[in-house]
């Protein structure tokens, strides 16, 4: 990889922070761990001119040796190079699973990473762009990435990211997998396909396939132990209050509810898709739901807050809940502490998971 002196590169980047801050100027999520990103994609991967000869292969000289894969992702179809000397990554969903693929990164979002969760976190040679809220896109020109990992909070910065890329003169492919994830008819499929594919993408098929399978299994536990019958809530716990999460939207256990038709205890529309509603605690009692749902949206960002009071105890402590169903039988499944900083498909694993066998015990 090529690297311009440092007099004329540290002009560079002067003239392309002026393009940076302008492109940046949007409106951006106001919380911590919020907005859903809402994109994906049909995505499909062939070989590119595997056929090829010998003599094709010294015309297309660095084309050849990019290895002649074309993806194709929310945005279109793109040639990436089989082994990308620089790569970043700003989707919270992918993090996991490209540790799991042994991918070495440039630059990512690492502020928007948990530290008990993602290794990447305090790896201080990954350049940090910083949470959603104001990334700091200069870090990716100093990267220099050949490939991108984008999605989630930071899809809201593609275009971004494309100008950054575009005008540092850097032949940058830049991936988002979101749009079937993001969509509730669709979401367990989308979480399978985005595995697929960056397995693809990364030559890392089988342990794709191993994260896959653990998944597959949990979800067909919970669609034969669910009785079609009893009655869900999906709740968020935040800064000492609850929220109201609604099925088919929201953060976390709205899509739940279209991918395995529980029967919602509340049918009320959601006004905040991506941090729930306002609800009262009598509203939750008389639905009387038979299960709840419950996400710790602090439980990773604000634990080490003196005033942070974790989802259980706040639900065991409200008098108004004690003659709820799913309090008074025990059935109340929490996601898994780091869910609202990762929502990926280990997160979902492990918490259906944890449905599954409450299922089984309430039988």
């Amino acid at each position: 990889m090529t690297t311009a002196p440092a007099e004329e590169k540290n002009r560079f980047l002067q003239l392309l922070s002026v393009v940076a801050i302008g492109t940046l100027a949007l409106s951006a999520c106001g919380d911590n761990g919020d907005d859903d990103a809402d994109e994906d994609t049909d995505t499909e991967v062939t070989d590119a001119d595997s056929n090829g000869d010998d003599n094709d292969a010294e015309d297309n000289g660095d084309d050849a040796e990019a290895g002649g894969l074309t993806i194709e992702d929310d945005h279109g179809t793109h040639e990436i190079p089989e082994t990308p000397e620089s790569i970043g990554a700003f989707d919270n969903r992918s993090f996991r699973t490209l540790e799991a693929f042994g991918v070495e990164l440039s630059v990512a979002a690492r502020s928007l990473m948990d530290e008990q969760t993602h290794g990447y976190a305090t790896d201080e040679d990954i350049l940090d762009t910083g949470n959603h809220r104001e990334p700091d896109l200069e870090q990716i020109i100093a990267a220099e990435p050949d490939l991108i990992i984008n999605g989630q909070r930071y899809s809201q910065y593609y275009e971004d990211i494309i100008d950054v890329t575009e005008s540092a003169g850097y032949d940058t492919v830049v991936l988002e997998f979101d749009e079937a994830v993001n969509d509730p008819d669709t979401f367990i499929e989308g979480l399978i396909e985005k595995t697929e594919k960056l397995g693809e993408v990364f030559g890392e098929q089988e342990t794709a396939q191993e994260i896959i399978d653990e998944f597959e299994a949990e979800v067909d536990r919970v669609t034969e132990l669910y009785d079609g019958e009893s009655t869900v809530m999906g709740l968020m716990t935040s800064g000492g209050d609850i929220q109201y999460l609604a099925p088919g939207t929201g953060r976390t256990i709205g899509p739940l509810f279209n991918a395995f038709d529980l029967v919602p205890a509340l049918e009320q529309d959601a006004e905040d898709e991506a941090h729930g509603d306002d609800i009262s605690v009598e509203a939750i009692a008389d639905a009387n739901p038979d299960w709840l749902l419950v996400t710790d949206r602090d439980a990773r960002l604000d634990s080490d807050d003196p005033d942070y009071q974790p989802a259980d105890e706040l639900l065991a402590e409200s008098p108004a809940l004690q003659e709820v169903t799913a309090v008074q039988e025990g059935n109340i499944v929490y996601t898994p502490d780091d869910m609202y900083l990762t929502e990926d498909i280990q997160a979902y694993t492990e918490f259906l998971r944890d449905f599954a066998d409450a299922l089984e015990d309430a039988q």
